[in-house]
């Protein structure tokens, strides 16, 4: 499971960790802090003091390996922007939405919740809860897959320039 706090990593991540951590089905976290050194390291020490518990904790600060850390999760939990949106679908990845912001995220998160592609969470304590609710239940899963195969675009940009290069003279 991959939960990313954006590029300042800002917001209630240490609330959505402590919810995660709880979740019945074995989980590994994996905690994108993106430049937020102090987050990092209080995260970093819960990491140690749970070493060893069903669900493991991994942190990782900025990094511009995301598309790795998505090729390796099955669920994406945090805020649906657009390029973050982008590539969660054409990996296939399981939406969890957690609090976007008022604009275009609350527009994306609509039109991903309308699709069935994601499950949006506002109330941080129940977070796990949700979850396991959703892996409690493969057709869902399932079905939310295939939503974001169905949405996926993942040769966009392909597209755009073979589309602009029969448009130039």
């Amino acid at each position: 499971m991959l939960l990313s706090a954006g590029g300042f990593g800002v917001g209630p991540i240490e609330h959505a960790v402590a919810s995660l951590l709880e979740l019945r089905h074995p989980a590994q976290i994996v905690v994108v802090c993106g430049r937020n050194q102090e987050l990092r390291q209080r995260l970093d020490a819960l990491a140690a003091e749970r070493a060893g518990g069903s669900n493991t904790l991994a942190v990782v600060g900025y990094t511009t390996d995301m598309d790795e850390y998505m090729s390796a999760a099955d669920i994406l939990v945090g805020k649906p922007g657009g390029l973050t949106t982008s590539e969660a679908l054409a990996k296939q990845l399981l939406l969890v939405i957690v609090n976007p912001i008022p604009g275009q995220e609350e527009r994306n998160s609509d039109h991903l919740l309308e699709e069935g592609a994601a499950i949006r969470c506002n109330n941080l304590p129940v977070l796990g809860y949700k979850i396991d609710r959703l892996l409690d239940d493969p057709a869902r899963v399932a079905a939310m897959r295939a939503s974001a195969r169905r949405l996926a675009r993942p040769h966009a940009a392909c597209e755009i320039v073979e589309k602009a290069l029969t448009l130039a003279p």
